[in-house]
């Protein structure tokens, strides 16, 4: 069974797609687009984590 990913390893996986997508020629689209794809699926992988943590603190705020 996978551990989920923590934010800090999101962040940082998703910084290496956007280095590569930085570096890779516009010869090979499909490895952009394959690149472009993962980076989108990181980016709502670390929205959710941040709209959770979100809801967490309005939980505690509002129980004080």
């Amino acid at each position: 069974m996978n551990k989920p990913k923590t934010y800090k390893q999101l962040e940082q996986e998703l910084r290496k797609v956007l280095k590569r997508v930085e570096n890779e020629s516009y010869d090979v689209i499909h490895e952009l687009l394959k690149y472009y794809k993962k980076g989108m699926t990181l980016a709502s992988q670390l929205e959710e984590k941040l709209k959770t943590a979100r809801n967490t603190i309005v939980k505690v705020k509002a129980s004080n």
